[in-house]
């Protein structure tokens, strides 16, 4: 009986861990407006195989939210990316909002690839650039980039009067490196890390701290330091299927 008892337990955490978490879409807010009148909503990390409820639910919480604007933080590919099904996802993404995206790492490799498919499909990417985008009567101040390596040769907001200015970054990595160009913004946005995918308390933020490509002080959740906010999101999805402790997230911004 007790064998039994076991093997129930066993099968009831992995079926949660590779069934039910990575479906679960929790929801985090930031507002920047005693009054707002524009949503802005942010993913990363969706990583498609083929498709998931996850990925539905995602769309069907847009649609929901109303939102005027959807940053996507990079790393659309995994190792077998279904590319008929991911363009269809994103197309449908980009029916429900302007999107404006920077690429992954996974994307490093595929840029020209990625390039002429969001071309198609009408989404805009901030590849080591800025743009000003109005919504309603809010002036926003985007800048994308994928990682610290490329702000040397990104072309960073000019000075104006905006309503909220986002640099939007793939890889938070050694960002504390880089306060001088972190202070101009309002809000840092990144992914990369998965929030750990599988979070173990201490654990997992020792190894994302120390490990290659991940090392820095930024690795999950909400940051701020010198009035400005930094948020890296836990991500959609994952290069390897499952997650523990660390549902999929979108993060709606309000100003």
């Amino acid at each position: 009986m007790k064998h039994w008892k076991i093997w129930l337990i066993v099968v009831g955490i992995i079926a949660y861990v590779f069934l039910i978490e990575p479906n679960i879409l929790t929801i985090e807010r930031l507002t920047f407006s005693e009054e707002p009148s524009a949503k802005i909503a942010f993913f990363a990390d969706i990583h498609i195989w083929t498709k998931k409820p996850i990925h539905t639910h995602l769309l069907e919480r847009l649609v929901e939210e109303g939102v005027d604007l959807i940053l996507f933080g990079g790393d659309v590919l995994s190792p077998y990316t279904d590319m008929e099904y991911m363009k269809s996802y994103f197309s449908e993404l980009a029916r429900i909002a302007p999107v404006f995206a920077v690429y992954g790492n996974w994307e490093e490799s595929e840029t020209d690839v990625m390039e002429k498919i969001y071309e198609e499909l009408g989404i805009n990417v901030v590849h080591t650039r800025s743009a000003v985008i109005q919504i309603a009567d809010k002036k926003l101040g985007l800048t994308g980039t994928p990682s610290h390596h490329y702000f040397s040769w990104t072309r960073f907001l000019p000075e104006d009067n905006y309503d909220l200015k986002i640099l939007m970054v793939h890889a938070p990595n050694l960002l504390e490196e880089h306060m001088d160009i972190l202070e101009d913004y309002d809000l840092v946005l990144a992914g990369h890390t998965h929030g750990g995918q599988f979070f173990i308390p201490w654990l997992t933020e020792t190894i994302l701290k120390t490990s290659r490509g991940f090392s820095g002080d930024y690795f999950r959740g909400l940051y701020e330091t010198d009035g400005t906010k930094i948020f890296v999101t836990r991500g959609v999805g994952g290069w390897f299927p499952g997650r523990l402790a660390s549902p999929p997230e979108i993060l709606f911004i309000e100003f």
